[in-house]
C-alpha cells in the first residue's frame, strides 16, 4: 500500500464544493498510470485506462468531505454556522477546527456550554470562536461562506487500524487508485475509468456529470459503510463490522447480474462478504449513476467504517486490501459479452 498518497489526501481539506486541492493530488499521483486524465467544470477528475476500448467500466469514489460554513458574523466576533453535508453537530462541540479562508487556513474552536446539550444540537446551535472580540476584527480574518472542518490529523491504532477525519471517502479514492494500478499491470482489455467525484455529500452532481462524460457499460462505486456492531459483546452475527470484509449493497438500485458476479469473485478468492440492504437509496454516488441514460448497471462495494462523519473515523486496512482485490477480480471477468439484463 502506498500510504504516502493516502496520508497526503487525509492532510488535504476537501469540504464539498472545495475539493480542488485534493483533486490536484489525485491528478499528480495518477498521471504516470493513466492513459488519459479528464477534468470538467464541476471539479471531477477521471483517469482513463484503454480509452480506445468500446466496453467501459466506471469506478467511482467521492473526493469531498462534510463540514460547516460561516453563515453570519456576530458583533462580538464569533460566527454562526450552517452544515455542508449531513453532519452530526454534537461531534463539533468543544472541538478545535480549521477555517479555510481566502488567505489560508486559520484555527478556531466551537463553543461548549451545557445548554447546547439540553436538546440534540444542530448546526444552527454551533458557535465558532476565532479568538477576537469584535465583528471588525473577525472580518479581517474570515468571510461569510468560509468553510470549517475538524482540526484533526491521522494516526494508526494498533497494527491495522487507521484513524482520521474524512476517511469517508478518501479511503475509497485510495482503494480505486490501487485497483487501477493493478489492472494496468494485468494488461486488461477493457476501458477502465476511475472517477474521483465531487459533491457526493451534498448534490451528487459530480457523479452525474462523470457518468454522462464516460457513458460506461457498468459502474462500480466504492464508499464506506457503517460498522453497526455498536453493542460490545453482542451475539448478533448480522452486524457489519471492521475486519469483516467488503460490504456489498443489495436492493432496488443495484444490478442483480453485477451483484452475482461480485459474489462469485468473492467466493472464488475466499473473500468474506458482508451485506447491506438498499431499499430507497444508498446515499452514495450509486444513486446518481444508476439513473443515467437508460440505466447504468451499478453495484456498490463499501469499506467498513466506525464513527462515520466524525474526526475519528476508523477503518481496518485489511478490509481495504480485500476491497481492492475483489474489484480487480471483477474487472478481469467483465467484458462486452457480459449480460446485465436480469431477464436474460
Amino acid at each position: 500500500m502506498n500510504k504516502k498518497f493516502l496520508y497526503k489526501m487525509l492532510e488535504t481539506p476537501s469540504v464539498s464544493g472545495s475539493e480542488y486541492e485534493l483533486q490536484k493530488h489525485v491528478m499528480e499521483y495518477m498521471k504516470i498510470y493513466a492513459d488519459e486524465i479528464i477534468t470538467d467544470n464541476v471539479g471531477n477528475v477521471i483517469c482513463a485506462l484503454n480509452p480506445h476500448e468500446e466496453f467501459k467500466v466506471m469506478l467511482a469514489a467521492h473526493a469531498d468531505e462534510i463540514g460547516l460554513t460561516i453563515s453570519r458574523i456576530l458583533d462580538d466576533g464569533r460566527c454562526l454556522l450552517e452544515e455542508v453535508g449531513s453532519i452530526t453537530a454534537g461531534v463539533y462541540v468543544g472541538q478545535r477546527v480549521q477555517i479555510l479562508t481566502k488567505k489560508g487556513i486559520i484555527l478556531g474552536a466551537i463553543a461548549k456550554n451545557r445548554k447546547v446539550f439540553d436538546n440534540k444540537p444542530e448546526a444552527k446551535d454551533l458557535v465558532l470562536d476565532i479568538g477576537v472580540y469584535s465583528k471588525d476584527e473577525a472580518m479581517k480574518l474570515v468571510d461569510i461562506g468560509d468553510l470549517v472542518l475538524h482540526d484533526a490529523t491521522y494516526c494508526e491504532i494498533n497494527n491495522n487500524i487507521l484513524c482520521a477525519r474524512a476517511l469517508d471517502n478518501k479511503i475509497g479514492i485510495y482503494a480505486l487508485s490501487e485497483v487501477f494500478k493493478r489492472v494496468r499491470e494485468r494488461d486488461i482489455k477493457i476501458g477502465v475509468y476511475f472517477a474521483s467525484t465531487v459533491g457526493e455529500e451534498t448534490t451528487k452532481n459530480g457523479a452525474t456529470i462523470a457518468a454522462r462524460t464516460i457513458k460506461p457499460n457498468a459502474a462500480i462505486v466504492v464508499d464506506v459503510g457503517s460498522d453497526t456492531s455498536i453493542l460490545p459483546n453482542s451475539e448478533n452475527s448480522n452486524f457489519n463490522h471492521l475486519n469483516g470484509g467488503p460490504i456489498l449493497a443489495m436492493g432496488t438500485t443495484m444490478n442483480k447480474k453485477l451483484e452475482g458476479l461480485v459474489r462469485q469473485c468473492a467466493k472464488d478468492k475466499e473473500i468474506k462478504l458482508q451485506n447491506e440492504t438498499v431499499v430507497y437509496r444508498s446515499y452514495t454516488d450509486a444513486d446518481a449513476i444508476n439513473q443515467i441514460d437508460l440505466g447504468i448497471p451499478t453495484t456498490l462495494i463499501s469499506i467498513p467504517l466506525r464513527n462515520m462523519h466524525s474526526s475519528a473515523e476508523l477503518v481496518d486496512l485489511r478490509d481495504v486490501e480485500e476491497v481492492i482485490e475483489l474489484i480487480v477480480q471483477v474487472l478481469l471477468r467483465l467484458n462486452e459479452d457480459f449480460n446485465f439484463n436480469p431477464y436474460q
